[in-house]
């Protein structure tokens, strides 16, 4: 076996093992942070594995992966190095510009970045690294409001509309800085906490991986408009990104 499939292998072990985990505790563990209080942002799983039919869209719904036509990219190149920072612009202006720092699930299965910095969702246990070419979409998630109930960094990622910009800064292994450009591909949709990872492989597929392999990215936060259970929202914020350059 080849190292690109060990390495797959090993990626849908680890989505599974943290999929039944949390399976009897989804109500508690995809609760994010709040207006007042900092909680774990903003899920706790990855897909289990890739659909053999078409996703599923409930009728009432907006079709989640349709969207405007986006740039057909050059020729890229994966970016030897890890994402460092990020900024997502809208016509040119800096609606989220943060520091960015490798995190993994914490021993409750929740992403929590630190206060002031967004967290890539990184190896061992997932390794899609933000513009590498992969059938999984890198991942970056960041809190709403600090445990303060002021802003941080992802407090207006429900903004961030189709055709916006990303930027992504990455430290190169090699030594030095280089950037890729990425370009939204929908406007901000907030969806329900638990079934964007209970339905990961089928209705939101579109959120952890594509059809056939690309340089695709995932923002995600927690909306604090929607509905609260227990001080909670009960849904997250979630933006895709393709890269341009």
């Amino acid at each position: 076996m080849n190292d690109r499939a060990t390495a797959r292998r090993r990626r849908l072990a680890v989505a599974l093992l943290v999929v039944g985990l949390i399976a009897g505790a989804a109500a508690v563990l995809l609760w994010t942070a709040t207006r007042s209080a900092l909680g774990g942002v903003p899920m706790s799983t990855a897909p289990v594995s890739a659909p053999t039919a078409a996703p599923v869209t409930p009728a009432d719904s907006p079709d989640p992966v349709a969207s405007p036509a986006t740039p057909t990219p050059a020729s890229l190149q994966d970016i030897a190095g890890n994402p460092v920072h990020v900024t997502v612009l809208q016509q040119g202006v800096p609606l989220i510009d943060a520091d960015v720092n490798q995190i993994q699930l914490n021993g409750d299965g929740w992403l929590s970045p630190d206060e002031g910095l967004a967290g890539w969702y990184g190896p061992p246990q997932w390794e899609t690294v933000p513009g590498d070419l992969s059938d999984y979409r890198g991942i970056i998630v960041g809190h709403n409001v600090t445990g303060y109930g002021t802003k941080d960094v992802f407090y207006d990622l429900g903004q961030v509309r189709a055709g916006d910009s990303v930027v992504l800064t990455y430290a190169l292994q090699a030594g030095g800085y280089a950037t890729a450009g990425f370009t939204v591909t929908q406007d901000a949709r907030s969806v329900p906490k638990q079934d964007v990872v209970a339905q990961a492989a089928t209705t939101y597929k579109w959120v952890w991986q594509s059809d056939a392999p690309e340089r695709a990215l995932s923002l995600f936060s927690c909306d604090l408009d929607a509905p609260h259970v227990d001080g909670h929202s009960v849904d997250n914020w979630i933006v895709t990104a393709v890269r341009v350059s």
